[in-house]
């Protein structure tokens, strides 16, 4: 046995440090476990109030389980070959505060959005314009820094407090512990087994509030031996597919009419009025509305993939893979149009690039700009001097503008906007459950405000230029943006499919049509229109798209496919939401997003909507 103190570079008993690692572990269950608040504080009274044992067993078993998941799996091999009282040290500190910040970084994205950190998170954060993606003031990124540093000083403290405790506290504590918590781990897997033998929805979609999550489900053994259980999963075998599409070629009886369309990322349906944006709402008493109109998706990937696709976002995988690009495109490079791209933020991330706009990737890269409003700013300009650089014998063109600033919230330093009291930028940090939304909206509200002002410009161009008796224009957004109107505390998108996430403006303009309708409509909708209205398509719609015409009155939608990086769902005509999850899982809630625990799945739904999935696989 070595020398144990003194000199920290000597080197010291290994029963002493592994002793210290699992104290170390127990201190910074404490920590894990207030970082937890972030996860239980969203699970359902009605599980509190009817399973509060059971409940409480979980968490804490959990919690303390995955405390020693970095002590098992780093600390541990570095001690036994280390023995070293610094190494084992500057291991634990590093490792615990790493495994801390990143818990909280999935705490904080389950507490806005209901999922954890997964591939699409990370495929985000470490591709090209993650920068842009994730948009942040000076002040919260030194906020952030400090709490790091603050949190690996607080972490050296406890790990010299566990070293110093490990050889004065009798092993029998430690004994007893691991007894308890193992006992523990059986009811709660036993438990749960139960409950997915007779699939008691409440108890297995505790899964999905916590990280890491492993439980046991004994169904396959249950039905080896006889006993009938109830399915609890949903089979989604929806990638590596291969396509008709479309299902037969197309055939157009006329062509020459520009089209234009802008976009404004997370835009809600709601600001599309004569506050918010008075120059885009006076231009909509001239163009057709759509006052119940719906994206794809509650994300940008999606939800601009169902826009000029007119398909489900189920396809991205695949197409992206197979380079298929959407029939509008190829039908305006038939017909000579002149395809020109204005993004705000770049589109290699999402990767537009390869799939909605590969046949243009060399215009997918950002505008200039630091922050969002000074690129909106630039996407404005650069598409005016396109306008004035064509000449009058110029092919027609299609252009799409899509602006960013709604999905940053960063406002320009001399500008206040009309709507007060406002958020200075956006307080991620702050946001939660049961705080109030008024100045976060108004920031937002101002945002909208800031950029009708410059599209005001753009139709002003364009209306001096005489193109609006030749030009198609499209107003929308690629999904909303919440502000925890279901009271469920969802901030942002990504996280459900309500009206608050999926609503989105849609004014379409074509010189003639003046419709305000309350029909429910969908992004999968805007293919079929401009194929139709633009180019004479004769085709059925079904051949290229699960839309059909914003303008066919005759259509009647009593449920609509959406997806997101987790799952897809299905919202039917009374507002339900049944979420049916990537790994088999599924929830029903209703239009407020309240979990419906006793609704069962309806596998008719889910059946029609599979039909609209696989209209075009071969």
């Amino acid at each position: 046995m070595g020398k144990e103190a003194g000199n920290n570079t000597q080197v010291v008993s290994r029963r002493r440090l592994l002793k210290a690692g699992v104290w170390f572990a127990f201190f910074n269950a404490v920590f894990v476990f207030l970082i937890s608040l972030k996860y239980f504080v969203q699970i359902p009274d009605v599980i509190w109030s009817e399973h509060t044992v059971y409940l409480l067993a979980y968490i804490l078993v959990h919690f303390v389980f995955i405390s020693f998941l970095p002590i098992f799996f780093i600390y541990l091999p570095v001690t036994i070959l280390a023995r070293s009282n610094r190494t084992s040290l500057i291991c634990a500190s590093l490792v615990a505060t790493l495994f801390l910040i990143i818990l909280a970084m999935d705490a904080y994205i389950f507490s806005l959005y209901r999922f954890h950190i997964n591939s699409y998170v990370l495929e985000q954060v470490f591709a090209p314009g993650a920068t842009q993606v994730f948009e942040f003031t000076v002040a919260q990124y030194f906020m952030v820094g400090g709490v790091l540093v603050f949190l690996l000083a607080v972490e050296v403290l406890l790990f010299k407090l566990a070293f110093r405790i490990a050889n004065k506290i009798p092993n029998s504590v430690i004994y007893t512990l691991i007894v308890f918590f193992g006992l523990l781990i059986c009811f709660v897997q036993c438990r749960h087994a139960v409950a997915f033998a007779k699939n008691d929805r409440q108890l297995i979609l505790l899964d999905r509030y916590f990280p890491a999550c492993v439980s046991l489900n004994a169904n396959s053994l249950l039905s080896a031996l006889g006993r009938e259980v109830e399915p609890t999963t949903v089979a989604t075998d929806y990638r590596g597919k291969s396509y008709c599409y479309p299902k037969t070629p197309l055939s157009h009886t006329k062509s020459g009419k520009n089209v234009i369309v802008i976009a404004f990322d997370a835009w809600r349906a709601s600001t599309m009025d004569s506050l918010c944006s008075p120059n885009i709402y006076e231009f909509s008493k001239r163009s057709s509305r759509f006052l119940r109109h719906y994206s794809g998706s509650n994300g940008t990937r999606t939800g601009v993939f169902s826009m000029f696709y007119g398909l489900p976002g189920v396809y991205w995988k695949d197409f992206c893979a197979q380079s298929i690009p959407p029939v509008l495109f190829t039908t305006m490079k038939e017909k000579g149009y002149d395809v020109r791209l204005f993004p705000s933020a770049s589109m290699l991330n999402p990767p537009l690039d390869k799939c909605v706009f590969s046949m243009f990737p060399d215009q997918c890269g950002s505008a200039p700009g630091l922050n969002a409003w000074q690129r909106d700013v630039n996407v404005a300009q650069a598409f005016l001097q396109y306008l004035n650089s064509r000449g009058g014998d110029s092919a027609p063109f299609f252009s799409f503008l899509f602006f960013d600033s709604l999905h940053s919230m960063i406002k320009p330093e001399d500008y206040t906007g009309p709507f007060q009291p406002s958020w200075d930028c956006a307080h991620y940090e702050r946001l939660g459950k049961d705080v109030d939304p008024t100045e976060f909206l108004n920031l937002y509200k101002n945002m909208v405000y800031y950029l009708d002002s410059l599209v005001g410009d753009v139709l002003k161009t364009v209306e001096a230029k005489g193109l609006l008796d030749s030009t198609v224009i499209v107003f929308t957004g690629d999904h909303s943006q919440e502000f925890d109107d279901c009271r469920h505390a969802f901030w942002g998108h990504n996280g459900n499919y309500s009206a608050a996430q999926m609503q989105v403006p849609m004014v379409y303009f074509n010189g003639t049509d003046t419709v305000v309708s309350d029909r429910w409509t969908a992004h999968y909708d805007l293919v079929p229109t401009l194929m139709q209205d633009v180019f004479g398509t004769t085709n059925n719609s079904s051949d290229y798209s699960i839309g059909q015409s914003l303008f066919d009155t005759t259509a009647h939608r009593d449920f609509l496919l959406v997806d997101s990086y987790i799952g897809v769902g299905m919202i039917d005509s009374l507002g339900t939401i049944t979420n049916v999850y990537y790994d088999g899982d599924y929830s029903v809630t209703d239009r407020n997003l309240d979990d419906q625990f006793d609704v069962p799945f309806d596998r008719a739904l889910f059946n029609r909507a599979e039909a609209q999935i696989k209209q075009f696989w071969k």
